[in-house]
């Protein structure tokens, strides 16, 4: 046993029944420390882990800062457990430099397209600055002109940060939040976005401890692009219904139309970059939404039957003060 220990690549923790290390092999010290030796593993978890392993983690961050993937076998006949740790920290880093050279790529590919859409707010901007220098112009023009300037100053706004989200595709300056005071902030500015149409609003959501560790500014960001998607599906009317729901131990937060639905054909490219069915859609709304959840270690869905309405979940990791 002693010799298959030392000559395995993974590294192997092994308990007896009272759940304390009574073997480690060099690869497991050199992961969680060569003092772990006679420790009971709950204290070695407490020492080493960044979070608490669980049942069906795919990933498990240590203190030192390497990734692991662990797995477990009972000892035969013997009582205790074997516990097999691999070290990803190389791999999940390929990884991430992978997809961010994918979706700079996907941009160089898409310049030519996105081009026309920063000249369009900006050339209307630069008309409406033009009018402003007329000397005879009245308050009520210049007001006017003024305020359409802004609006397409916004709309490039907008379409710039969109395009660094994509491209970064990282999170930072994350705060723990609660999330049924989120969603309700977000509906309510729904409900002022939405006059004078007649869309009714609905909120499931019961959960008013649950909390969520979030950037707050991208997370909502890609709740209201949601909203915004479901407003305009929806038209004069129609009923908006957002939720919340825990799941194990993800947070699902699910926004709902009643709009035209989506087809089964641009269901399957709807998270694509630069995938529109707007005459004015840029088409990074959805992609942004795709880069700022998976970033926050999360996953997001969308399931829509034509004529009827779509409906997406966002599913994040809740808290672990949760």
């Amino acid at each position: 046993m002693d010799a298959l220990l030392r000559a395995l690549p993974a590294a192997v923790v092994v308990l007896d029944g009272r759940g304390v290390v009574e073997q480690i092999n060099p690869v497991a010290e050199a992961l969680l420390g060569s003092d772990v030796s006679g420790q009971a593993w709950r204290d070695v978890v407490l020492a080493c882990f960044h979070q608490q392993p669980s049942l069906g983690a795919p990933e498990l961050r240590l203190n030192n800062g390497r990734i692991v993937t662990i797995s477990t076998c009972p000892r035969g006949h013997e009582p205790g457990q074997i516990l097999l740790f691999q070290d990803v920290t190389e791999n999940r880093r390929l990884q991430l430099a992978a997809q961010r050279q994918q979706r700079l790529a996907e941009m160089g590919r898409m310049v030519a397209s996105l081009a026309h859409q920063v000249r369009t707010p900006l050339s209307s901007a630069l008309l409406y600055a033009s009018h402003l220098k007329r000397p005879l112009l009245d308050d009520d023009k210049r007001l006017r002109f003024s305020g359409k300037m802004i609006d397409s100053l916004h709309q490039l706004e907008h379409l710039i940060n969109d395009m660094l989200i994509f491209a970064r595709g990282g999170v930072s300056g994350e705060e723990e939040l609660v999330a049924q005071a989120l969603l309700q902030e977000l509906v309510d500015e729904a409900k002022e976005r939405a006059q004078p149409r007649t869309i009714e609003f609905h909120v499931n959501a019961d959960m008013a401890d649950v909390r969520i560790r979030v950037n707050p500014v991208l997370i909502k960001s890609a709740l209201q692009n949601l909203i915004n998607n479901a407003l305009q599906a929806m038209g004069e009317q129609g009923r908006l219904t957002v939720g919340i729901q825990q799941n194990g131990a993800q947070l699902e937060m699910s926004v709902t139309d009643t709009g035209k639905g989506i087809s089964e054909e641009r269901l399957q490219r709807i998270f694509e970059p630069f995938e529109s069915d707007r005459a004015q859609g840029t088409g990074l709304g959805l992609s942004v939404v795709k880069a700022i959840v998976q970033a926050h270690r999360g996953t997001v869905s969308v399931s829509s039957v034509p004529g009827e309405g779509s409906r997406f979940v966002i599913a994040l990791p809740l808290s672990r003060t949760a």
